[in-house]
């Protein structure tokens, strides 16, 4: 669940945020006749997300790379041409909007041009970050379990979870852009938020020139004498994801903000009582929505921080236990005594090969009966990060599934990659054929 909880709101929180921006710009500037700009943006960005996730995840013919270098060049465009735009016919405020024209008459020419280039990004942002997102539930780890299981349900709680936060603090920000009514505080919010955005894009192109693809030939080549800003470029902005989230999440708490502090106090004029309270109401309401908005962005960051720390935290495998060896060579033969393993505990053994690889393996009383559930410490999914103990739970390590000990030493999914063992005399018997054999999994 906790996985899921984050890696979505990464994914998610910073183009959620850009959205909204755009479309509370639209409908102050253009009132709801904007609404056509961000909804043409954001059916065109989703379908198209959802071709290019069902592409990716049935056929071969995606190059994930190659398709992203070139949505961060467009994005880089989109957002220069947009905030030119913007700027140059966003200078009258009053009677006319924004971009030239009344409201009520019509959008105007600036007005299309600023409305056109925002449809074109929000289309990029979408585009870029949603085929991973809708691709999610079809790939979540279960164990082979299926979607009618605990641990699917659990990350599906942790992704929708995220979206319901993430689509909270979006409506609160766009609420507070248009009780602020103020077009000219959220033309800058946006241009600042993009900018930054478009930083964090060309960084990220800037790396993929820096990894001398293939594909890229049209470039000149990179050499790191020539061209020594490069590097330290892609090498912040792909290590410094979080650092761009939080600056452009952060730039829209300008809005919510500057609503509150402008409603510490009635700044209307009233004549009565009654519109006294109806105005002191009315700012008590706007500090309310002001502070939701931080609140439920300071959720959605601890799940950048607090949570990513819970998932990242360091898990230490148990330490491997003594066995028998009796024989020579590959020849011989491992012994375990079953009084040994028969706690339902977790144990781990290993076995240092010739070519000095060290083979795990684990053994684990099945519940309800006198059986042992035998596998290596690898999976064919995760490959060699092991297993832990969690309570009477035994867990991957890297994926966080919670193994079904009925099903181990079984084959598929996330199960232990099986080991022939026997039982005799009280031993659990493997063997040294079948460890050495087992070396390639732990190379």
């Amino acid at each position: 669940m906790l996985k899921y909880l984050e890696k979505v709101t990464e994914d998610l929180l910073m183009t959620a945020v850009l959205i909204c921006l755009f479309w509370s710009l639209c409908r102050l500037a253009f009132g709801r006749k904007g609404d056509r700009f961000i909804l043409a943006g954001m059916i065109l960005g989703v379908v198209a997300s959802g071709v290019m996730a069902w592409l990716k995840n049935t056929t071969k013919l995606i190059a994930t790379n190659q398709w992203n270098f070139y949505i961060f060049l467009s994005t880089i465009a989109a957002t220069l041409l947009f905030s030119f735009f913007s700027v140059i016919f966003g200078r009258r405020h009053r009677q006319l909007t924004y971009y030239g024209s009344d409201t009520d008459a019509g959008i105007g020419t600036g007005g299309w041009l600023v409305g056109v280039t925002g449809a074109v990004l929000t289309f990029l942002l979408l585009f870029y970050e949603l085929p991973d997102l809708l691709s999610y539930p079809f790939i979540f780890e279960t164990a082979g379990k299926g979607v009618l299981s605990a641990e699917y349900f659990t990350r599906l709680a942790g992704y929708l979870l995220a979206l319901l936060l993430i689509w909270i603090y979006v409506c609160l920000i766009y609420k507070c852009a248009l009780k602020l009514d103020s077009t000219r505080v959220v033309l800058w919010v946006m241009n600042l938020a993009l900018l930054a955005n478009a930083v964090r894009c060309f960084g990220l192109a800037v790396s993929k020139w820096t990894a001398h693809s293939r594909w890229l030939k049209w470039l000149p080549d990179y050499n790191s004498r020539q061209y020594p800003w490069a590097f330290p470029i892609a090498k912040f902005t792909s290590n410094n994801t979080l650092f761009f989230i939080l600056l452009i999440v952060g730039l829209s708490l300008i809005i919510p903000a500057i609503l509150f502090f402008r409603n510490l106090k009635i700044r209307s004029a009233y004549s009565n009582v009654a519109q006294h309270r109806k105005l002191k109401a009315e700012c008590r309401h706007n500090r309310r929505i002001a502070v939701a908005a931080v609140f439920f962005l300071a959720l959605c960051v601890l799940n950048l921080t607090v949570v990513h720390g819970l998932n990242n935290q360091k898990v230490e495998l148990s330490p491997p236990e003594n066995y028998e060896i009796r024989g020579e060579g590959e020849n011989a033969e491992i012994y375990i005594s079953t009084d040994q393993v028969n706690d339902g505990n977790l144990h781990r053994f290993e076995y240092v090969t010739d070519n000095k690889v060290e083979v795990r393996w684990i053994i684990v009383k099945k519940p309800g009966g006198g059986s042992f559930g035998v596998g290596l410490d690898a999976c064919d999914v995760c490959g060699t990060a092991g297993y832990y103990q969690r309570g009477d739970q035994v867990v991957c390590k890297r994926c966080d599934v919670v193994m079904n000990i009925n099903t181990i030493g079984f084959k598929g999914g996330c199960n232990p990659i099986p080991l022939a063992f026997r039982i005799d005399g009280g031993y659990i018997i493997f063997k040294m054929s079948d460890i050495i054999a087992s070396e390639k999994e732990f190379k």
